[in-house]
């Protein structure tokens, strides 16, 4: 059984205590942060206010790291020199300094740490993969993830909301194209060019919507578009010289791929297990942790310095 702490209080964290509930292997042990009735709610037995004295609880496996994103770095280090393994919200830092640091931190000592990100792992993800020669050489790649936020225009009325913050590092690249890019990577591996244009709306100014396009040399353009300010469509679309492929829902959810070829029935596939879309990763990363497979860890850790790449090159390519 691995023992989990939580440090944080946001909308996810509901959202990871169900998942942990239903994964067979977790028990979420302590919880510190305004979380008093999470704690109820879900059954955790301890709720602390003082994160250093949860981490000298010596029953503690792995610390999920729920801050907003500016906080990940020092509270993922601060469990690392702690003992703890980590388990820390997308974005997985600020820098791609700060993630090598983090990762070189927890091989010292022995530890696992992971960034929580849900689409790669799902099978409606891994069928694409499979699915992609099918449809010959890809040259165009439509990636989306646009909704008009609940909380946007409460921000826009003067309420600090940290996804919407610059002290925070909010904003639609870091918190929901992320997904986009995180298919696209882990399916291409690292452009040649990136460029991001954005809309600073509202006060913060932190690019409330905006554009990701990613080109490689072999022929592939992929365009990942993202809002918090305006509803859009959602999904992605694989165009190939052959066919293409379609995936239906949110990139956090991959809810159904469709393969479309000349002259055929569309051929559908939904296989994700679980309807919870964070249950996959969950599963992934306990059978890596349970078997010490550091080559799958490994793995994950490349993928994870890639995207923290991106998002400073996209970043970059706007003067920022």
């Amino acid at each position: 059984m691995i023992r989990v702490a939580i440090v944080g209080s946001g909308r996810i964290v509901p959202q990871m205590l169900e998942a942990m509930q239903t994964v067979p292997g977790y028990e979420v042990i302590a919880i510190c942060g305004r979380s008093a009735e999470k704690a109820g709610r879900f059954g955790i037995p301890h709720v602390y206010t003082d994160y250093a004295e949860m981490l000298a609880r010596p029953d503690i496996d792995f610390v999920y790291v729920a801050l907003p994103n500016s906080l990940h770095f020092a509270a993922a280090r601060q469990a690392l020199l702690a003992g703890k393994n980590v388990l820390c919200e997308k974005p997985f830092t600020s820098t791609v300094e700060q993630a090598e640091e983090l990762f070189a931190l927890a091989q010292q000592r022995g530890l696992w740490i992971f960034e929580a990100i849900s689409n790669i792992h799902l099978p409606n993800f891994r069928k694409v993969r499979e699915l992609l020669p099918q449809i010959g050489p890809v040259r165009l790649v439509h990636a989306d993830y646009d909704e008009h936020f609940p909380r946007y225009d409460l921000y826009l009325d003067g309420a600090h909301i940290p996804v919407f913050t610059r002290e925070y590092e909010g904003g639609a690249l870091r918190d929901i194209n992320i997904y986009c890019l995180h298919v696209i990577l882990a399916l291409y591996g690292r452009p040649d060019a990136v460029f991001y244009a954005a809309n600073d709306c509202g006060p913060e100014a932190v690019g409330t919507s905006g554009a990701a396009t990613l080109v490689y040399g072999g022929g592939l353009v992929a365009v990942c578009t993202a809002s918090m300010d305006s509803a859009g469509p959602h999904g992605f679309y694989f165009q190939g010289e052959k066919g293409a492929i379609r995936v239906q829902g949110l990139p956090n959810f991959f809810t159904k791929v469709e393969l479309l070829l000349p002259d055929r029935e569309p051929q559908v596939f939904e296989l994700n297990r679980y309807e919870h879309r964070l249950c996959h990763q969950l599963e992934d990363y306990r059978d890596i942790f349970e078997s010490g497979d550091r080559a799958a860890a490994r793995r994950l850790q490349e993928q994870t310095l890639l995207i923290m790449d991106t998002l400073v090159r996209c970043e970059a390519s706007r003067g920022r």
